[in-house]
C-alpha cells in the first residue's frame, strides 16, 4: 500500500502549492501531515475479507476507532456515489459502489443495540 500512500501525499503537495500560489496561509508540511494514513493496511485487509478480530491484532488502534474510520470512510463513499450520480461519472459510481459493496459486511455495520 506504499504506492497509493505515496500519491495521495504527492497530491496534498500539489494542493498545498496552489492554495500558497493563491496566496492563501498555508503551511505545506502541516497540511500533508493531516492526512493520516495509518489505518490504510487495516482497511485494505477488511475489504480483502480479513476478520475484525485479525484486524484488530495488527494495530494499536482502539476498536472502536477502527469501526469509526470504517463508519466515515462508508459514509464518504455514499457521499462520492451521490456526486457522481449529479455530475454523470457512471466510471466513478461504480468504483464507489464495489469499494462500499466490499466495506460494508460482518459485525462492524451492524445496527447498534443502542440507538
Amino acid at each position: 500500500m506504499r504506492q497509493p500512500v505515496e500519491r495521495l501525499r504527492d497530491m496534498a503537495k500539489r494542493v498545498a502549492t496552489v492554495v500558497l500560489e493563491a496566496k492563501l496561509p498555508v503551511d505545506v508540511d502541516e497540511y500533508i501531515a493531516r492526512f493520516a494514513t495509518g489505518l490504510v493496511d487495516i482497511v485494505y485487509d477488511w475489504c480483502r475479507g480479513a476478520k475484525f478480530a485479525d484486524i484488530c491484532r495488527m494495530t494499536d488502534a482502539y476498536e472502536g476507532s477502527i469501526i469509526r474510520a470504517l463508519h466515515r470512510l462508508e459514509e464518504l463513499l455514499r457521499q462520492l456515489i451521490d456526486a457522481a450520480k449529479v455530475v454523470g461519472n457512471e466510471q466513478l459510481q461504480s468504483k464507489c459502489e464495489q469499494a462500499q459493496k466490499l466495506l460494508v459486511r460482518d459485525v462492524v455495520f451492524c445496527p447498534s443495540l443502542y440507538t
